[in-house]
């Protein structure tokens, strides 16, 4: 369990007083670097649904008892101060840091892949966070009872999608799901540009809601072997595989949720015409957002390929044609 949960700090005394989960739970995945966080926040800000917050995520086992107490804004407080240490942006993109700002539900589950599998390619080792879904009810059903206008809530896990959607829709049959699609070849390319600055320096943000990633730079071997694996073509050839697998799984997953519980759209297409595909989103899922307050700015990211990583992609790319079909994609992006 969390740290703490079990002292007088925490929200044990509470946990038999929790009610149901909300009565709407959508999910938002995709790939990691598919463009899921800035659609997170853009659908916070409608002020439509509640979400899970940094701050909650960090004071997940105190979250009822920081409001009862009357000490919730003085951590928060607390946390923005610390937070300007951390600089003006998350360091792994170009959001700004904020203790109120929308984060994923994965930090919060058990399992931490760099510690409970010291794999030396991470990215071939990362876990299925939807194999025990106890915390994340907990934290569901919490929010529910500290949020009396009963909002629904959105919750946003990119590694829920590489094999984990339909584990969630068994155990939330009732939930709805948002699928953001991004080209391969750019979703491949910015996340090994991403894990190549995660672990050229510790970033306090992620080492702050991620204690296992704090944990690593403790290990100078471990760190040695996972920038390797980001260099190497056996470490970029495992990466993409996860890829391969995960677009399989949803190519042949995806028909097993009813069409009204589900919309997909591609981040390229957000980039475009932000607004329609926001409209889109609001209408198929029956969403109470007052078109008005959409407010959707995308910033398109435009990164040089890498050539070793369009090597692998170039020599794989037959096996994902399914998944390109499927989302209208030609091989190359640039093509589409």
């Amino acid at each position: 369990m969390p740290s703490g949960l079990h002292s007088e700090n925490s929200d044990e005394a509470y946990l038999g007083k929790l009610g149901p989960l909300p009565d709407r739970l959508i999910f938002l995945l995709g790939p990691h670097r598919s463009g899921t966080t800035y659609l997170h926040q853009a659908l916070v800000d409608t002020g439509a649904f509640d979400y899970i917050s940094y701050y909650d995520s960090v004071e997940f086992d105190r979250l009822i008892v920081n409001q009862e107490t009357g000490r919730r804004e003085a951590v928060i407080q607390s946390l923005r101060e610390e937070m300007e240490s951390f600089g003006p942006t998350r360091g792994v993109d170009h959001m700004e840091i904020n203790p109120l700002h929308a984060e994923e539900y994965g930090f919060l589950l058990e399992r931490r892949f760099f510690l409970e599998k010291r794999y030396h390619n991470v990215q071939q080792a990362a876990p299925i966070s939807n194999t025990d879904f106890e915390p994340l009810k907990t934290l569901c059903r919490k929010k529910r009872f500290l949020s009396p206008e009963r909002k629904p809530l959105i919750l946003k896990n990119p590694i829920d999608f590489y094999d984990g959607f339909i584990r969630i829709s068994e155990n939330f049959p009732a939930s709805q799901f948002i699928f953001i699609h991004r080209h391969p070849l750019a979703v491949f390319n910015s996340h090994i540009l991403f894990w190549r600055n995660l672990i050229k320096s510790k970033n306090p943000w992620v080492a702050k809601i991620d204690r296992a990633y704090d944990a690593v730079f403790d290990s100078p071997l471990l760190l040695q072997a996972i920038h390797l694996s980001t260099l190497s073509p056996r470490g970029l050839q495992l990466l993409f595989e996860k890829y391969c697998n995960a677009y399989d799984f949803y190519i042949n997953h995806i028909q097993s949720l009813a069409s009204d519980r589900i919309v997909s759209l591609r981040y390229e297409d957000l980039c475009k015409t932000p607004l329609d595909v926001l409209r889109r989103i609001i209408h198929k899922l029956d969403l109470p957002i007052d078109e008005e307050c959409l407010d959707a700015r995308p910033s398109p990211r435009k990164t040089a390929i890498l050539p070793e990583v369009e090597r692998i992609y170039q020599a794989n790319a037959e096996r994902i044609k399914p998944y390109l079909n499927h989302l209208h994609y030609s091989t190359m992006p640039n093509e589409s």
